[in-house]
């Protein structure tokens, strides 16, 4: 048994107030022996029972008291006597009940209210946490979006700062690879440093390879193609070091199996430049 739902279903208000039905009592009263929570939250309807019945309690008029106490001294001397008629009307004052009912709502009615109000209260709060967790998820997918699109930026400003401050330095010299026959439009750049020949490499305008193939780039040097490296177009840096070579004519750019190949396959040439 889920004791919190239980607790929560009413059934103890209305054990307090009797209306609970005589099954409903015997099972309430089995449960509180056995659970002290239950018992803790029986005390408790109880107290606030109590306390609403005296907070709308009327107090007895005054004249009310002195009338007691006059009967009570007065009651050994008149057990044996006939009541007169001041002490019939004493005795009917007596008897008046010192809270006299009240126009208020009957039980079953003012339990029904407040089943319907705590319903009320429990589908806005329901529907208020759920704007809330809805809101929230949003603002979170917003923040991350930005988050990304500032990293992007960031990483596109440091590929065009490279490549601005390549392309300024006087002790870089600058290549421009052209599209050959079959790729006319594709184009690739060389920047090589003067004292170290040094080569890095930006692919401009070329389409991604293929999985499970890579860009080589090839320096030609006496007539033959010396491998320079495979460009990683999975990195965030748009330009990349590749390797030092001596005395280069010219520079080509094919494509090969991933990993590179030990010769270029010379059909799969995109782009090519002389020095």
């Amino acid at each position: 048994m889920d004791i919190k739902a239980y607790i929560a279903s009413g059934i103890i208000e209305a054990y307090v107030m009797g209306l609970a039905s005589e099954e409903e009592v015997r099972i309430l009263e089995c449960v509180q022996k056995n659970n002290p929570e239950v018992r803790q939250a029986i005390l408790e309807a109880q107290s606030t029972l109590e306390d609403f019945a005296s907070q709308q309690a009327i107090a007895p008029p005054v004249e009310l008291k002195s009338a007691i106490w006059a009967k009570i001294s007065e009651e050994g001397r008149q057990e044996s006597e006939p009541m007169t008629i001041v002490q019939q009307q004493e005795e009917e004052v007596a008897s008046v009940p010192l809270y006299p009912p009240q126009n208020t709502l009957s039980p079953n009615k003012s339990f029904n209210w407040f089943a319907v109000a705590a319903s009320i209260l429990l589908i806005a709060s329901v529907a208020f946490n759920f704007y809330l967790s809805s809101n929230q998820k949003a603002t979170q997918q917003q923040l991350a979006s930005l988050i990304t699109e500032q990293k992007n930026n960031t990483i596109a400003y440091q590929n065009l700062k490279s490549r601005w401050d390549m392309a300024n330095d006087p002790s870089v010299k600058t290549i421009p690879l052209l599209g050959v026959e079959k790729h006319p439009d594709m184009k690739a750049m060389v920047y090589m440093e003067a004292k170290s020949n040094q080569v890095y490499l930006t692919l401009e305008n070329m389409p991604v390879a293929p999985e499970n193939q890579q860009y080589q780039l090839w320096a030609i040097v006496d007539g033959q193609p010396v491998s320079l490296g495979v460009y990683d177009q999975q990195a965030k840096e748009q330009m990349q070091k590749m390797a030092v070579v001596n005395a280069a004519q010219a520079f080509a750019i094919t494509l090969e199996k991933r990993g590179g190949s030990p010769t270029p396959t010379l059909e799969n040439m995109y782009v090519m430049g002389k020095i």
